[in-house]
Formats: C-alpha cells, structure tokens, sequence
C-alpha cells in the first residue's frame, strides 16, 4: 500500500534522516523483541547495556521497507546521486536500556544504519525536562562529526519519542546518555548494506 510519508533531514553534512512509524508498525516490530537470552548480542555491540538482543531481520526488514524507500528518495533529492539498485538488512538488534547504562560514541559497520524507537518511559521523559545543562541530557541520541570549527555544526542532538525513525550512514558517529530514573527505553537498530 502506498501512503504519503513524512519525514525531515538535517543540512549539517551527513545524510541524517528522521521519520515516525505509525503506532500499529510499532507494535508489530516490539512483537519481534524478545529477552531470549539465545540471542545475547552484545558482544557484537558497544553499548554498556545488560539486555541487547538480535531480532528477526526478515520480519523487521517488511515493516521498514517503506521508509527505506522513502529515504532512498529523498537521498536522490539531496544529492543528486543514487545510493545503489538494492539495500539488504545485514544486522538488527533490539536495546533494553535501564538506568546507569549508556551507549559511548561509536559507530556501525556497512553502508547505512538505523535506530527506531518503541518505548520512551515517562519517569525518562520527565527526567528531560527537568535537567538543565547546557550539554545534552539524559538518554538523547547524539550524532557527532568528527572535526570541530566554529564555522560548520558538528552535531545534533535529540530527545526521542516514540515511532522515531532515523537512519543515517554508517559510519557518522554518535553515543547515548545514561539516565538516573526506573523504566526502560527501548530502541531497535541495525545495518544496511547497499549494492
């Protein structure tokens, strides 16, 4: 079915793209995550997590396909280039995220990567707003470039919500905050190759 998707992109450099699921795509992807300790990922990861999990590529891959493409596009747009005549979902894991854990400033592997969003607590959303810093809070997604100059913006920040969707290159760096509250963020990721 062909539905008009919307999304935005950032003008900083990489190709940072940012759309929302719909609530029912939501709910079918966190059927996919399960704790099933048979699947412990995170010798494949960076993260200082205790529960990171690989998920079901195969089933994954069928509910984002139409954001690849909308994102495939709107790369075109950008550019003026194509990305390649296919793209194949190489990993994807799921992201148990509790207090105390954090995410440190890494990178994936391939030629695109991917983090969604199926649950945001409330005690995090409300640890948020009350943080006053001037650097960036507790369980934002970072991305960083890595060069630093006055004249050029090296990175964003963002508080996610629920059913966000962003995919960028592979290699742009990025790293998430630990936070002090109950509850569990969760997020799915993975890696995409383009031929």
């Amino acid at each position: 079915m062909d539905r008009k998707i919307e999304y935005n992109f950032f003008h900083w450099g990489p190709f940072l793209y940012r759309t929302k699921l719909t609530d029912k795509e939501v709910n079918q992807i966190k059927l996919l995550c399960n704790k099933n300790k048979k699947r412990d990922y995170r010798k494949e990861l960076a993260g200082f997590l205790k529960e990171e999990y690989s998920i079901n590529k195969n089933k994954l891959f069928e509910i984002i396909l139409p954001y690849l493409k909308s994102y495939y596009q709107t790369y075109f747009q950008y550019t003026g280039k194509h990305l390649g005549k296919t793209i194949k979902l190489k990993q994807a894991w799921v992201n148990f995220m509790k207090k105390y854990e954090s995410n440190p400033l890494h990178s994936h592997s391939e030629d695109l990567s991917f983090v969604l969003y199926i649950q945001i607590p409330d005690e995090l959303i409300k640890e948020d707003k009350e943080t006053i810093t001037s650097g960036t809070k507790p369980g934002s997604i970072n991305f960083i470039i890595n060069f630093s100059t006055k004249n050029f913006i090296n990175s964003h920040t963002f508080f996610p919500e629920k059913g966000d969707f962003y995919i960028f290159p592979a290699n742009l760096s990025h790293y998430v905050n630990p936070f002090t509250c109950n509850g569990e963020r969760i997020s799915v990721s993975g890696n995409l190759k383009v031929q």
